[in-house]
């Protein structure tokens, strides 16, 4: 005799199904869970790594432009060192021409009046010189007019003449000497001239170097973080493959046994003999 189709809204059916359904369901929920999470942990990943790129940023351009603000103010200070030192190259300059212009001063003055004393001395030399000889003239003059003649005038002319080349003589060394003294001290007037001259030095400026200008921040190289993997979605096919199985395994094992079924439980467990009865004795 054929059996009924089971039905779908039967127990075993439904019971199934509603396994199935809260596999599916639950199997989904975690899938949903865990791509959410995936989510959640790559945007915090990337909410942390464009703060510090953020952060990092400013604070590249904060030191770049305390770096330059710095370089600005010593530029202003290298500029205004060199101008000082520029003028104090030009105000030395200006003091050793006045110091070398009033030692050249003092030297024509020296020259002068060496030159005032050379001609002085000879001039006197000369004076002398020809007073000598105007006294001779005047004694041989008056010799003759005192009647005196001849050789007495002559050896009084003589002797006035021999004093005066001696003097004459002397005269010529006593020039060559005072020339050669007024060379020496003129010489010796130049060298006090230039030492005076020397004396102030020319003010060689100090070498000042630039400041170094700072470079602009380079752009942050950096890796962005990878996105966090999600779940698979072939693991989600499979786990819902699995409770569908599972469900139809369940719904198996809940429908009754068929008929065959049962007979051949029966024939296979067999039957249990009658046990015989013992007889019995009387007395």
């Amino acid at each position: 005799m054929a059996q009924p189709k089971e039905s779908i809204l039967s127990y075993a059916s439904i019971a199934s199904i509603g396994k199935f359904a809260a596999d599916s369901v639950t199997a989904y929920a975690n899938y949903q869970f865990q791509a959410a999470e995936a989510k959640r942990k790559t945007a915090v990943a990337q909410q942390e790594f464009w703060t510090q790129y953020a952060a990092q940023s400013q604070e590249n351009y904060r030191n770049y432009e305390y770096q330059l603000n710095a370089w600005y103010r010593e530029s202003d200070y290298v500029q205004k060192r060199r101008q000082y030192e520029q003028q104090l190259a030009e105000q030395q300059a200006t003091f050793k021409g006045a110091v070398a212009t009033a030692a050249t001063r003092n030297f024509e003055k020296q020259l002068a009046d060496l030159e005032g004393r050379f001609y002085e001395e000879e001039a006197k030399d000369t004076i002398e010189l020809e007073s000598i000889r105007a006294q001779s003239i005047a004694m041989g003059a008056k010799k003759a007019a005192g009647g005196q003649v001849g050789r007495t005038v002559q050896r009084l002319q003589n002797q006035y003449n021999q004093q005066y080349l001696a003097n004459l003589s002397n005269r010529q060394i006593t020039r060559n000497f005072r020339v050669a003294d007024k060379i020496r001290a003129s010489e010796a007037a130049n060298v006090a001239r230039e030492n005076t001259s020397n004396q102030v030095q020319y003010y060689t400026p100090q070498p000042i170097a630039d400041p170094i200008k700072p470079l602009a921040p380079l752009p942050i190289t950096a890796m962005q973080p990878a996105a966090v993997s999600g779940p698979s979605a072939t693991a989600l096919t499979m786990s819902i493959g699995n409770a569908a199985f599972n469900a139809y395994q369940n719904y198996k094992s809940m429908l009754p046994p068929k008929p065959d079924e049962v007979k051949t439980k029966v024939s296979d467990v067999g039957v249990v003999p009658k046990p015989e009865a013992v007889p019995t004795t009387n007395p």
